[in-house]
């Protein structure tokens, strides 16, 4: 669950903590003027910058671009001794800035988002962190133009009480960072929670390591394909191999005819315990038996199989569940081999079908291969095989 909770936060970063450091220093020099801002932020972005590089390092390049926008600014703010500005505008200087700098940003976006891509980890979806942040920028720069806008026609006005609007606009502005920063928190505070109560799916290298996880609905969506680790279970009785059809609803072989059990295991859960879960779901199997039989890599429409394929002799009552199953059936080999070209089978039942013919324990459907596969599965207690 520590993983989980670590993956979350990396997937759904708070957008607040990207950009702390610069909003520290704008409401600092406000009220106390640019030596206090300086002394307090850039500490505190340092310190982040740290924070995130041993905790969540694999957003660091993600972090380093907007910690880059507070240099930028706070230099540019340095740089204001040399070359005055108008006195008019000296107020909101470094807002104007800030708010340029988040206009290229969202003029931007598309070009940013591929950049970022090709150099963060693939582990991570990033289209949350996108989409939260430049919400969060969006929410920025409106209150940045108001404030700026507001403050200009209180600076150019003639009127007597400049002084008190002026005053009064920038209590109104950093109350409204405040309220941004707040409601920011709570909300991916929320965020977070509802996604520990979703399903989420380890991500597995090539050699099926575990190396991420990821939101299994972020996963079927997302541009990039990912390999996940599925359980696979053949069921044969009397030569019969039970199969069940795939709703017309599903992402992936909508309506096609499968292997009677397949599930994608989810994040920390082990084969038994994912093969027990889609047992007990689907037919109310309790106690099912089972053998390995082999383990394959496979592409499908949105993601990557890494498949750990089991096969059951299975002769106790099977009880669909019309919640998951649309169909069940079983098929002689005659049946299937008829209809291997037909299109109406998944990729991978074809190709576990092979390893099952390959394995011998489908020979002429004779009772001796059955039998073999009762005494692999059961052992050879009597007790067991009725």
């Amino acid at each position: 669950m520590k993983k989980l909770r670590k993956q979350i936060k990396e997937s759904f970063f708070n957008p607040v903590l990207h950009l702390l450091p610069l909003l520290l220093f704008l409401v600092l020099d406000e009220f106390f003027g640019m030596g206090i801002a300086w002394k307090v932020s850039f500490p505190l972005a340092l310190i982040l910058v740290v924070y995130i590089y041993y905790v969540y390092n694999r957003i660091l390049i993600w972090h380093l671009i907007f910690t880059s926008l507070f240099v930028i600014v706070s230099l540019i703010a340095g740089l204001e001794y040399l070359f005055p500005i108008n006195p008019h505008l000296h107020r909101v200087f470094y807002e104007i800035v800030v708010m340029c700098f988040l206009l290229v940003f969202i003029a931007f976006r598309t070009q940013m988002m591929r950049v970022i891509l090709k150099l963060i980890s693939k582990v991570i979806p990033m289209s949350n962190n996108f989409n939260e942040m430049y919400r969060f920028i969006w929410a920025l720069f409106l209150i940045l133009t108001a404030y700026i806008s507001v403050d200009l026609l209180a600076e150019f006005s003639l009127s007597k009480n400049t002084s008190f609007y002026l005053q009064l606009s920038q209590y109104i502005y950093t109350s409204a960072l405040a309220f941004l920063i707040i409601y920011e928190i709570l909300r991916v505070k929320i965020v977070r929670t509802d996604l520990l109560k979703e399903e989420w799916w380890p991500i597995v290298s090539d050699q099926g390591k575990i190396i991420g996880s990821i939101q299994h609905q972020t996963s079927l969506n997302d541009e990039s394909k990912y390999k996940h680790p599925v359980v696979r279970v053949l069921i044969i009785d009397k030569g019969l191999i039970l199969m069940q059809k795939r709703s017309v609803e599903n992402l992936v072989y909508p309506g096609l005819w499968d292997s009677a059990i397949s599930n994608h295991m989810k994040m920390e859960e082990n084969i038994d315990q994912c093969i027990e879960r889609t047992a007990l779901e689907r037919y109310a199997l309790n106690n099912l038996r089972y053998m390995y039989l082999s383990t394959y890599s496979l592409e499908v429409l949105n993601e990557y199989h890494y498949a750990f394929l089991f096969v059951s002799c299975q002769q106790m009552e099977i009880k669909p569940n019309i919640v998951f199953i649309e169909q069940t059936k079983w098929w002689t080999q005659q049946q299937i081999e008829q209809n291997l070209k037909a299109g109406i089978f998944t990729d991978n039942f074809i190709l576990e079908y092979n390893l099952l013919k390959r394995s011998g324990l489908l020979e002429n459907s004779r009772c001796e291969c059955d039998c073999r596969l009762k005494e692999a599965i059961y052992g050879n207690d009597p007790k067991n095989l009725n």
